[in-house]
């Protein structure tokens, strides 16, 4: 079939070629770079977790609530916007860089201001200083954006995965000095702070954009009305991530917030080192296909295919660590963090959603309905929120499982709302599901009531438990392996088109 192509598209020859190879050289540096900044997390963190005691990770939890939210608004929309600009006109630039500065600034004092009324609204004395210290992380985001913008216009991904990987070294060198020398919660603050210093000295360093004396607000306002729905989502979406952090701290206290805060930690190294590079490169994938393929029919294709994928890898192994994974906890993080194994547990169906979700986001941004998906994030916020709270008076177990049982069944609804982009049937989206379900089931208890009790020592335990969740994922893989070979097909078929050349 000869594929649709627009006026944009006409430009196709050797040299756009070469730069779309490129392009998909770039995201595979991306991954690369995330898988690295993964297993350096996965290394450290045993280590902080033996160094720093349970309170250290509650009131680093706490602190960065603020300066978190804060960060959502420092691009405040606008890198996007700026990387899809055709041409490259210093003023404009430098009027989002003005902008941007100002925004910064702002919202550092908002969060410096706000450090001793939140520290005195949680009943934890040692938040001022941690808030204020951690004030720097929004400025230093802001200020740097439209830098991070010019390097991924100019297709300079490698360099931008570079700078990740050297901040992400450096963060976690900051933090193990500190802890080795006592420092306390000041470990994690300090890997935070070194964190985005490094990041910002490496993107303006490198992006060679030196801003003029200029601002042009009529240069600014395309900016502010391109990025008004994605920073209303991203605010969303970090409120719904903070809000049991905030809760819990306000009602069960630290310990209750450092469990909660080390379980989110041991998904997210999964969940962002697959599911965030899968999502990336869909986008990809989509993005074209809407543009030069069939449109809607191919990006509901890819959605469904990149869930299988990530069902079949991540669903699997969670389930099954959760229904025996304590012996995981306590060997990697030490006896003292045992209890994180159940929080695990409850909260994993959540995770799950969450990962899952993430290339639905895409959809909703390659269909141009960015408004819907804002639509649908302040809707799943507010009534997971009321679902929350409503368990909230019979204790952290039944809040974080009524948490999880919400995320399962807004599902349906979920894919009612990507009905409205793309034609996706949403028996298939729930169906690629119960493979890797039941393979994570089925081996959980294995492990669980069958060499768990025969487990002469926690780090056989621990270690049959991974290899059961790697079992687990074979066994998913198996059991869907034709629709499994199908969708890998598809997926690779997606990034081209018939009548391109060149190697991606």
């Amino acid at each position: 079939m000869q594929s649709k192509t627009r006026p944009t598209l006409r430009l196709w020859g050797r040299q756009e070629v070469r730069r779309g190879a490129s392009f998909f050289a770039s995201v595979r540096s991306l991954i690369g770079a995330r898988a690295l900044l993964a297993v350096l997390q996965f290394l450290s963190l045993p280590l902080l977790a033996r160094l720093l005691d349970v309170r250290d990770f509650a009131i680093m939890a706490l602190a960065m609530a603020i300066p978190l939210f804060a960060n959502t608004f420092s691009d405040a929309g606008l890198g996007r916007s700026l990387v899809r600009r055709d041409h490259f006109d210093p003023a404009e630039w430098s009027t989002v860089f003005w902008f941007l500065a100002a925004v910064g600034t702002a919202l550092g004092l908002l969060v410096i201001a706000s450090a001793p009324v939140y520290s005195a609204v949680m009943g934890e004395p040692d938040l001022v200083a941690v808030v204020i210290v951690l004030a720097s992380v929004p400025f230093l985001q802001a200020l740097v954006s439209p830098h991070q913008a010019k390097l991924e216009r100019d297709y300079r991904f490698h360099e931008i995965s570079a700078i990740s990987v050297a901040s992400g070294v450096i963060a976690l060198g900051v933090a193990l000095a500190f802890a080795l020398v006592g420092a306390g919660y000041w470990a994690l603050v300090a890997q935070q702070v070194a964190l985005a210093g490094a990041r910002a000295a490496g993107f303006l360093w490198l992006s060679r954009f030196r801003p003029g004396l200029a601002f042009d607000w009529p240069l600014l306002k395309p900016h502010l009305n391109f990025g008004k729905n994605t920073l209303l989502f991203s605010g969303v979406m970090t409120a719904q991530s903070q809000v049991v952090i905030l809760a819990f701290g306000q009602v069960f206290g630290t310990s209750a917030v450092a469990l909660w805060s080390m379980a989110e930690r041991a998904s997210r190294l999964a969940r962002t080192g697959l599911a965030g590079p899968v999502s990336q490169v869909t986008l990809v994938s989509m993005s074209r296909q809407w543009r030069q393929g069939d449109g809607a029919a191919e990006v509901a294709d890819i959605y469904l295919a990149s869930s299988r994928v990530l069902a079949t890898v991540l669903v699997p192994a969670f389930v099954a660590v959760a229904l025996s994974g304590d012996a995981i906890f306590v060997w990697f993080l030490s006896e003292p963090w045992r209890p994180v194994a159940w929080v695990f547990a409850l909260a994993v169906p959540a995770f799950l959603v969450e990962a899952l979700t993430s290339a639905g986001g895409r959809v909703f941004m390659v269909s141009d309905r960015t408004d819907l998906r804002l639509r649908m994030s302040v809707e799943r916020f507010s009534l997971g929120l009321v679902v929350f709270l409503g368990a909230f008076p019979f204790g952290v177990g039944p809040a974080i499982l009524a948490r999880s049982v919400f995320a399962v069944l807004y599902l349906p609804r979920y894919w009612s709302y990507l009905r409205r982009c793309v034609p996706l049937d949403r028996m298939v989206a729930a169906r690629l599901l119960v493979a890797p379900v039941m393979a994570g089931i089925g081996c959980g208890l294995v492990q669980r009531y069958g060499l768990n009790p025969l487990a002469g020592s926690s780090t056989f335990a621990a270690f049959s438990t991974l290899a059961m969740a790697v079992l687990a994922i074979c066994a998913a893989g198996v059991f869907t392996r034709r629709e499994l070979r199908s969708d890998i097909a598809l997926l690779r078929r997606s990034a081209h088109r018939p009548g391109e050349t060149g190697s991606p």
